[in-house]
């Protein structure tokens, strides 16, 4: 069995009993990035505050089962750290989208431990985040994107559900990716 299927077993068994819990955690979150999509500074902006803290918010869900909704909104006070960290991962993944798919879809990979990093790390810097996350991510990016890969049809569904089976996707895509990042980092998750 694969390594990718015994993360995504593993996210399953973490969010037994807490669905309801991290789908209304997603449904604020999600709601709030649909509306920053219509005004793409604003939205510039708040992706980095906003994605730490959904990260922390599953972090504490996974780990505790507790949930608490106001770690949707503590990237805030790391503003600065996570601001810069979403802006440049932002910059940086549209510019290898606009070159081609492919380079877009490598430094996206690279760069997708960024948050998780912080929420592992308060003291660490945006710009080291990503660094460190490039550095992790080195050998193992084609073994994320196939994670990511395993997800289609799930999306696929919550597409078909008119999107509300992105609340219960999204938890279940972000664990399983919490799970990658921490088995890179500690060898164990």
């Amino acid at each position: 069995m694969g390594e990718n299927v015994l993360l995504m077993r593993r996210a399953k068994q973490q969010l037994s009993g807490i669905w309801m819990n991290v789908a209304i955690g997603s449904l604020i979150y999600l709601a709030i990035l649909c509306l920053l999509e219509y005004t793409v500074v604003i939205g510039l902006v708040l992706y980095g505050p906003l994605t730490f803290g959904y990260y922390l918010y599953m972090a504490c869900n996974v780990d505790t089962k507790q949930n608490n909704l106001n770690l949707l909104f503590k990237g805030f006070e790391r503003f600065v750290d996570t601001f810069v960290a979403g802006l440049l991962y932002s910059i940086f993944v549209g510019l290898g989208l606009i070159l081609l798919i492919v380079p877009g879809i490598i430094v996206a990979c690279g760069l997708s431990m960024t948050f998780f990093i912080m929420v592992d790390d308060p003291n660490i810097s945006g710009t080291d985040a990503l660094n460190l996350s490039w550095n992790m991510m080195k050998g193992h990016k084609w073994e994320f994107f196939c994670l990511n890969l395993r997800f289609f049809g799930w999306i696929l569904l919550s597409v078909l559900t008119c999107g509300i089976g992105y609340l219960f996707v999204v938890p279940y895509i972000t664990a399983a990716f919490l799970n990658f990042y921490r088995k890179l980092r500690y060898g164990t998750f």
